[in-house]
């Protein structure tokens, strides 16, 4: 019997409102690297057929060029939809509590907010900005 080979597949896409300001900085090895946090809300009815809601957190990163392009772009309370994948990291600190985390590495960013044009007073959706994700281990650092 042959084996069934599954695709290796890692996409996520979420549309939310930044939560924090982001935090843009350059790595030791000159890397620009731009890190906020995603509420994505869910609307739900429960068994007694009410809606109910659920909000969910998500750290994001954005790594080079992209990263650049949206520093100053972006805030809290800025609407966005992205595309990305999940990367999880596992360690543990110096009292050997082991540890979780699992970021979205954006891939692409859109604002989904209008913002103004310029002369006529009209507003029009700002761009899609996308950029290639590094497919190697990034620096990591994490604030114990």
């Amino acid at each position: 019997m042959s084996e069934l080979r599954m695709p290796a597949i890692n996409q996520v896409a979420l549309a939310g409102r930044l939560v924090q300001d982001p935090e843009f900085r350059i790595t030791d090895n000159g890397t620009a690297r731009l890190t906020s946090r995603i509420a994505v809300n869910r609307a739900y009815r429960d068994r007694n057929d009410e809606w109910q809601e659920e909000t969910s957190f998500f750290n994001i990163v954005v790594w080079r060029q992209l990263a650049e392009r949206l520093a100053d772009r972006l805030e809290k309370g800025t609407p966005v939809f992205l595309s990305g994948r999940l990367r999880s990291y596992s360690w543990r600190d110096d009292d050997e509590n082991s540890h979780y985390l699992v970021e979205i590495q954006a891939r692409t960013l859109q604002v989904l907010e209008r913002i103004p044009s310029g002369a006529n007073g009209t507003a029009q959706a700002d761009g899609e900005i996308e950029d290639e994700v590094e497919t190697e281990s990034e620096e990591l650092e994490l604030a114990a």
